[in-house]
């Protein structure tokens, strides 16, 4: 049995590989990252600093047909009712293609950083009974949500990535094309060479990253009033699709911990 803690670069799933280390050992657990080539710089310092608190090797896997969403969006599209292209090319098929060939024959579980949140306990709920079966929840387990994950990595003086600095809600690509309005005025704001860049490939392609109404939305005539700038919630870029989930009824967090207790 092999455990696969899939490391983000993110808050919460630094500390879910970590518990999976302590509860597993490491010569059982193996931490993969996917690169997506718009990732802040600073994700390199986080990196190097977590392979020392954890006292093992992040692997880095890449598709080598794309280098960046950027590049996947010229090809196809920023958004579909199905998902973001980029996360099909850029990490699922990285996972698919690259990584999980490397265990075959083996019984993998998947290491995810859900937190101890109402809602992350439903998706959780909702990713075993449509996804996989084979998963661990740490940070449910232990009880931890992203602000707790916060003060261990402070514990352990791990500075946080720069785009937490920054105000983002997750350590995206910079740029996430499932970003609001919102977000795209603060990446306007903090990368203007990168709204740029989406927004020169908005005009090439004829497609764009945001709607309103309904109707496509540029970025070159997305106003600065448009969205909401202090109140940005990116959803999580995951290795799987949460679209098909979105069907479940919620339940109560008490209810769905009960369920999830011998399983987590």
């Amino acid at each position: 049995m092999r455990y696969i803690g899939w490391f983000s670069c993110g808050v919460t799933s630094s500390v879910a590989c970590k518990l999976a280390l302590d509860m597993y050992g490491k010569d059982n657990v193996d931490l993969w990252y996917i690169e997506t080539g718009a990732g802040h710089p600073d994700n390199k310092r986080f990196i190097e600093q977590c392979e020392k608190w954890y006292g093992q090797k992040i692997n880095i896997a890449q598709n080598p047909r794309f280098s960046c969403p950027l590049d996947v969006a010229k090809k196809e599209l920023f958004n579909t009712p199905y998902g973001a292209p980029c996360t099909k090319y850029l990490k699922k098929e990285v996972r698919q293609k690259q990584i999980m060939p490397l265990y075959d024959g083996q019984e993998v579980y998947h290491i995810l950083g859900f937190e101890y949140t109402t809602h992350e306990v439903n998706r959780a709920l909702r990713w075993k009974q449509q996804q996989t079966k084979n998963v661990v929840f740490p940070l449910i387990k232990k009880h931890l949500d992203k602000q707790k994950c916060l003060l261990i990595l402070k514990a352990q003086g791990i500075d946080v990535p720069a785009m937490y600095k920054l105000g983002y809600h997750n350590n995206n690509c910079i740029g996430c094309f499932k970003g609001g309005m919102g977000y795209w005025n603060k990446i306007r704001k903090d990368f203007p060479d990168v709204f740029k860049a989406v927004s020169d490939v908005e005009q090439e392609t004829k497609h764009t990253c945001l709607k309103k109404d309904g109707e496509q939305l540029y970025l070159k005539d997305l106003t600065p009033d448009m969205g909401n700038h202090t109140d940005i919630e990116i959803p999580d870029c995951g290795l799987f699709c949460d679209i098909e989930m979105n069907g479940l009824k919620d339940m109560e967090i008490e209810e769905i911990v009960k369920e999830l207790k011998n399983e987590i």
